[in-house]
């Protein structure tokens, strides 16, 4: 007895869709229904070397474990055949039984097709699934391989889960509910590989995680031991004030290691987390273990910092004093600068140094007092005491230097940034002149950042004028109004592009429309004595699409795009319904006419028995051509035709 073979839980659907005409330089290789001896087959040269070596493993691989031999197919078009009635003409030449598939694509027409056996199938609605999650993207992308071993690994039971059994479909148990469990595992195991990809550390296993949070903890909880030692000691040399911002250092660093020992200990507990959780937990240690070191790390510097100090205590309270003199004699000087910069500039481009002479002369005395205090430490033979004296010391020093040299930065300052603003209105006025040739059609976001930049030309204007300009805040203004134009400028520009591209597609999809719905007439015409209601249906359908996007062109080409490709599906798929009533008419050797037809010898409709379907004509959609992704019932061939368009 054969084994139970795997059957997609979703396969490849429906209802092929030609392309219209394609604006290309030359034309693409038609290809009729042909008899395959090979399962690859690419005569439009799409695979490489590499591309055909892993499909041909992965159609390997699926004969080994199912039995099932995948034809796969590559061609530039179908000739003016849909993908399904290509695909169901190439199995039936190729005498193809109940283990074999067919994966038919045209590449320049972007149409495909696929003949499955109604054995190996589930349901349409699982052909529908899996043509549209796993198939069809790769085609979209052109990943030509991909698309073929998509297919195969789609027939494998790792994918699926479900098995024909005497012609039944059942689920896969592993000991009764056991499928369930084999997909929640797959499904957390999937989770778990994306939250690993997506957090702080994509290259490092659970396992990894926690053997670096182990080890974390253990070093970090060893540096805040330390570091409290270090502490402890300070104080007692320095005393409380001059340790007071390491004592909070240290709290800090210890508060950030007990929230990682309480995650860790959760990790240990009885109650399991999942690897995504557990994942997401490691993590935050090892966030909580990196701040804690990296604040320990800073306070061992300040900690060797001091002792310096400590030691050069002498030569530091030395050096204090002509440091401090230097300034002092400066500060005259400073004061003079900012009252030139005063009758040069505007009050509010100098607000940021109109206190240096205050702020310095305080800064100056708080040195000069720690100076004092240190000293007296010095003399008693007290070091340690004096050490945060020399500390306040110098910062105070640190700091007045810095205002001091604030008066010469500011004024550098103004002068960039008065050389600077001519250049800086002209890009604006440049700006402006460009919004202006924008097209009203992308100048949806214009409005406001034009009123802005003219706004803003205005007050750099009133800025710069008079005795004492300010040149920063004319900078500021001139700067933050071109920026706007240009994120403006950059939003419109992409919307012309957007705009013609969709205005060139529209154009490409209304010629492929035209076409379409002219051979659906002419097919529908040339075919009245079987074109049943619903291919005249499709093509009614088709042709007012077809007025809709012609009258939407100008206004709308996005969608004037989507009504145009959607009329040329239903033309075509009006062309195929007639092409394959006109097949089944010719192939059914004992029909016979019969009156009662439109236009027939039995003199017009009368609603009763003699309209179309008394003559066993079928006038609806068959399996492969009711739709963009109909799956259709099993054919009499016990094989199911499916495809479309991508």
């Amino acid at each position: 007895m054969p084994r139970p073979r795997a059957v997609l839980p979703r396969l490849l659907a429906v209802a092929a869709l030609a392309v219209g005409p394609l604006l290309l330089a030359g034309p693409a290789a038609a290809q009729e229904p042909l008899r395959l001896d090979d399962q690859i087959t690419d005569d439009a040269g799409v695979l490489s070397a590499d591309d055909r070596a892993r499909v041909q493993t992965a159609l390997d691989q699926l004969r080994a474990d199912e039995g099932l031999q995948l034809f796969v197919v590559f061609e530039d078009t179908f000739d003016g055949t849909s993908g399904p009635d290509w695909a169901t003409e190439t199995a039936q030449l190729s005498g193809f039984g109940d283990g074999d598939v067919l994966l038919a694509v045209a590449v320049e027409s972007r149409d495909y097709g696929t003949s499955i056996p109604v054995a190996v199938i589930s349901s349409s609605d699982d052909q529908l699934s899996l043509e549209t999650d796993q198939v069809e993207p790769h085609l979209a992308d052109e990943d030509w391989a991909g698309a073929a071993i998509a297919m195969a690994d789609g027939l494998s039971p790792s994918n699926t889960g479900w098995y024909v059994l005497g012609g039944a479909v059942a689920v896969a148990a592993l000991g009764g509910g056991g499928y369930a469990v084999v997909r929640r595992r797959r499904r957390a195991a999937e989770e778990a590989e994306a939250i690993r990809k997506a957090g702080p550390y994509p290259d490092q296993s659970t396992e990894q995680l926690t053997n670096r949070a182990s080890e974390g903890l253990l070093a970090v909880d060893e540096a805040v031991r330390t570091s409290q030692l270090d502490l402890d000691f300070a104080r007692l040399q320095y005393g409380e004030a001059g340790v007071a911002g390491f004592a909070g250092t240290v709290g800090n660093a210890r508060t950030q290691l007990a929230e990682a020992f309480s995650i860790r200990q959760q990790l240990d507990d009885e109650v399991p987390e999942d690897e995504p959780t557990q994942r997401r937990m490691l993590a935050r240690v090892l966030e909580l273990l990196q701040a804690a070191d990296d604040q320990l790390d800073a306070q061992a510097t300040e900690f060797a910092a001091l002792r310096d100090l400590e030691a050069n205590a002498p030569q530091v309270l030395a050096g204090l004093g002509p440091r401090l003199t230097a300034m002092t004699g400066r500060l005259p000087a400073e004061e003079e600068r900012l009252a030139q910069l005063g009758r040069r500039w505007a009050a509010s481009a100098l607000a940021p140094v109109a206190d240096v002479p205050a702020r310095v002369r305080e800064q100056l005395a708080a040195a000069e007092q720690a100076t004092t205090a240190a000293q007296t430490e010095l003399q008693a033979g007290r070091t340690g005491p004096a050490v945060p004296s020399l500390r306040t010391a110098e910062d105070a020093a640190a700091a007045a230097q810095a205002s001091l040299d604030s008066l010469a930065a500011r004024a550098q300052e103004l002068n960039t940034a008065a050389a600077a603003v001519p250049a800086a209105r002209a890009e604006v006025e440049a700006g402006l002149v460009a919004a202006g040739r924008v097209d009203p059609t992308d100048a949806a976001g214009m409005a406001e950042p034009v009123t802005q930049a003219r706004d803003s030309l205005g007050v750099a204007d009133q800025l710069m004028a008079g005795p004492t300009p300010d040149p920063i805040a004319a900078l500021a203004r001139l700067d933050a109004a071109d920026d706007a134009l240009d994120a403006a400028l950059a939003t419109a520009q992409t919307a012309a592009v957007e705009r013609r591209a969709a205005v060139a597609r529209a154009e490409r999809a209304l010629v492929s429309a035209r076409s379409s719905v002219s051979s659906a007439g002419a097919a529908v015409a040339g075919g009245r004595d079987w074109a049943g209601t619903t291919p005249r249906t499709r093509l009614s359908e088709a042709e007012r699409l077809l007025a809709a996007a012609e009258a939407a062109f100008a206004t709308d080409p996005a969608g004037s795009s989507q009504s145009a490709a959607r009329a040329s599906s239903l033309a075509e798929e009006a062309v195929s319904l007639v092409d394959r009533a006109r097949r089944e008419r010719e192939s059914r050797s004992s029909y016979s006419g019969g009156g009662g037809f439109f236009g027939g010898s039995g003199g017009g409709w009368s609603g009763g028995s003699s309209y179309r379907g008394s003559s066993g004509r079928s006038s609806g959609r068959s399996s492969s051509s009711s739709g963009r992704r109909s799956g259709g019932g099993r054919s009499s061939g016990a094989r199911r035709s499916g495809g479309g368009r991508f």
